[in-house]
C-alpha cells in the first residue's frame, strides 16, 4: 500500500525541519509574528525583532520607500513609521518573504531563489493592480506573493527536487504542477500551508495563499476571500502568460488569460492590458529598491526586462534576445536600488526627525512616538541598545519605560535608579541640562561609577550618549543609547545639533507626562 498524501508532506515537512538553516529562520520568523494585541506593542516589538537583523532591515525599508503610500509621503527612513503606513499584518508577511532571501548561503542556488522571488513578486503587483478599491490591495498583493510560497520554499530547502521540477516544467505552468506532484509528491501549496501553519502566519493570509482549483467562477464570489484568491490567482496567470510571451514574441496567452479573469474585477480585456502595464512600473521600483533587477538573468526574465517591453499583448520580438537584454540592463540607472540605505549619520538623523515630525502632525500616540525616537537614535548611531528612562512626581526612583535593541528588554526590569542618597554616573549623567558623550565605558574611572548590572553588560569599546529631557526646569528622564562600534559625532557638529532636535521631539511627546522633580539631588 502507497504511502497517503498526508504521510508524503509529513515526510517533505521532516525533511525541511531538519534543513540546518530552518530553525533559525523559523524562530526569527515565529518573533516577528507572535505579537502582542496592542497597538504599541505590536509596533514597537515588530521594529525591534527586525531592527536586530541589519540585512532585513535595509531590505524591509527600500521595500518600504517603493511602495506608492510611503513614496507619496515623502519616504521613511524608520522600520516603525513603515508599519505604521503599511500596516503590521503586511510588515509581518513581507519580513516572512525576505527572510527566505536575506538568509541563503549557497551561492549556486541563490538564483533559482531570487528568480522564485521576483515571479511571486510580480503576480502580487499584477494582481493588485486589478483590485479597484485601494483598499483591498494590500490583501491581494499579499495573497498573490504567498501563492508563490511554496515555490520559494521548494527552491531553498529542496534544491534538487527544484532543479528537476524546472527542467521537466520548461517554463509551463501546467507542466510544473505535474512535475512539483512528481518529485515533491505533494502540491506547492500544501508545502507552503503546512510551513505557514508552522510560523503562525496570520489565518486570513493562510486562506488566500492557497491557489484555488477548478474553472474561474462565472460570477463574482459572495465570499470576498474567495474573489481575493482568484484575483491573486489572475495575477500569477497574467504574470506566466507575459514572461512567456516576452520569450517567444507573442501575447495571445495574455491575452486568453486576460479574457479569462476580466469579469471576476469588472475590467474590459483592454484596462488590464493597462493595469499590468502600471504592475510592470511598480514591480521594476520594487526589483531596484530590493537589489535584484540585475540579478535576473534567466532568458525569460532578460526578454521581459528589456526596455519598451511594456506591451503584453505585442511584446518585443525576441530578435537579439539575451545579449540585447543584458545590454539594456547594464545601461539601466542603478541609484534606486540603494534607496533607504544610507551610512551617513547626518542623513538618517535628518530623515529620521521628518519621521517623527509627521508622526507628531498625524496624532500618532505618544507611545508610538517614543518608540520611532528610540528608532532613529539608535539607527542613526550605529548602536546596540537604547532606553527611555522616565522620571515621575514624587517617585523616587528613575526607571525605564520603553527600550529597543538586542539585550535592551533583558536590562529594562533591572534599569530602576535611585534618586537619592549615592547616586550612579547614569543618574547624575542624565540629571545634566547638557548631553553626555562617552567613547569608553570600561575606562576605569567610568566603570566604578557605573551600576553593577549595567557594568556586566557592557563590553570593550563599548560607547555611550544619555541625552537628558527637561521641559523649563521640570526634570523627565533621559535617553541612553549604548553599544560597541557606536558612532559619537565630533563636538559642535552638525550630527550633535539634530540630535538635540530630536531630543526636542522627544520631550515634546511628554507634553502631558506630570511634573517631576525640579530640585537638585
Amino acid at each position: 500500500m502507497g504511502a497517503t498524501p498526508g504521510d508524503k508532506l509529513a515526510a517533505l515537512l521532516a525533511r525541511v525541519e531538519a534543513d540546518a538553516d530552518f530553525p533559525a529562520l523559523a524562530a526569527q520568523v515565529r518573533r516577528v509574528q507572535l505579537l502582542t494585541d496592542s497597538e504599541h506593542e505590536n509596533v514597537h516589538q515588530l521594529a525591534d525583532q527586525i531592527l536586530q537583523d541589519v540585512g532585513l532591515t535595509q531590505k524591509l525599508l527600500r521595500w518600504a520607500n517603493a511602495a506608492p503610500l510611503v513614496a507619496h509621503r515623502g519616504g521613511v527612513a524608520t522600520v516603525s513609521r513603515a508599519i505604521a503606513l503599511l500596516g503590521t499584518t503586511a510588515v509581518q508577511a513581507i519580513a516572512a518573504s525576505l527572510m527566505l532571501l536575506e538568509h541563503w548561503s549557497d551561492a549556486a542556488q541563490a538564483a533559482r531563489l531570487r528568480t522564485a522571488f521576483a515571479h511571486a513578486l510580480l503576480a502580487a503587483h499584477m494582481a493588485a493592480e486589478l483590485a479597484t478599491a485601494p483598499a483591498e490591495r494590500e490583501r491581494i498583493f499579499l495573497a498573490a506573493l504567498f501563492q508563490g510560497f511554496g515555490r520559494m520554499l521548494t527552491v531553498r530547502f529542496c534544491p534538487r527536487e527544484a532543479e528537476r521540477i524546472e527542467a521537466d516544467a520548461g517554463g509551463d505552468p501546467a507542466r510544473e504542477q505535474a512535475a512539483v506532484l512528481r518529485h515533491l509528491g505533494v502540491s506547492y501549496d500544501q508545502l507552503a500551508l503546512a510551513v505557514a501553519r508552522l510560523w503562525g502566519l496570520p489565518v486570513e493570509l493562510q486562506r488566500t495563499m492557497e491557489r484555488p482549483a477548478g474553472p474561474v467562477p462565472a460570477r463574482v464570489p459572495v465570499d470576498r476571500l474567495e474573489w481575493v484568491r482568484w484575483v491573486a490567482a489572475a495575477g500569477t496567470d497574467l504574470a506566466d502568460a507575459w514572461l512567456q510571451g516576452a520569450l517567444t514574441g507573442h501575447g495571445e496567452g495574455f491575452e486568453r488569460a486576460a479574457r479569462r479573469y476580466a469579469h471576476l474585477v469588472e475590467r474590459s480585456p483592454e484596462a488590464m492590458v493597462e493595469a499590468a502595464r502600471a504592475a510592470r512600473k511598480r514591480f521594476l521600483t520594487m526589483l531596484q529598491a530590493v537589489g535584484l533587477k540585475e540579478m535576473l538573468t534567466t532568458p525569460q526574465w532578460r526578454a521581459w526586462l528589456v526596455d519598451g517591453q511594456d506591451d503584453p499583448l505585442h511584446p518585443l520580438p525576441p530578435q537579439g534576445g539575451a545579449d540585447h537584454a543584458a545590454a539594456a540592463l547594464e545601461s539601466a540607472d542603478e541609484p534606486a536600488q540603494h534607496a533607504g540605505q544610507v551610512d551617513d549619520v547626518a542623513t538618517l538623523l535628518a530623515q529620521g526627525l521628518l519621521d517623527v515630525t509627521a508622526a507628531q502632525l498625524e496624532e500618532v500616540s505618544p507611545r508610538v512616538r517614543q518608540g520611532l525616537v528610540l528608532e532613529v537614535l539608535l539607527r542613526a548611531l550605529r548602536a546596540q541598545r537604547a532606553w527611555w528612562v522616565s522620571v515621575r512626581e514624587s517617585s523616587s526612583v528613575a526607571e525605564a519605560m520603553d527600550w529597543l535593541g538586542s539585550g535592551a528588554a533583558m536590562l529594562a526590569p533591572q534599569y530602576r535608579l535611585p534618586l537619592h542618597g549615592n547616586q550612579d554616573l547614569l543618574t547624575m549623567l542624565g540629571h545634566l541640562q547638557r548631553d553626555s558623550w562617552l567613547d569608553d565605558l570600561m575606562a576605569p574611572k567610568v566603570q566604578t561609577r557605573l551600576p553593577a548590572w549595567y557594568r556586566v553588560a557592557c563590553t570593550p569599546a563599548t560607547a555611550m550618549v544619555v541625552l537628558p529631557l527637561w521641559r523649563g526646569n521640570r526634570w523627565l528622564g533621559w535617553l541612553h543609547v549604548d553599544g560597541a562600534g557606536m558612532v559619537v559625532p565630533a563636538a559642535g557638529g552638525l550630527e550633535r545639533l539634530l540630535l538635540r532636535t530630536l531630543r526636542n521631539l522627544a520631550v515634546a511627546t511628554l507634553s502631558d507626562a506630570p511634573a517631576a522633580p525640579t530640585a537638585g539631588l
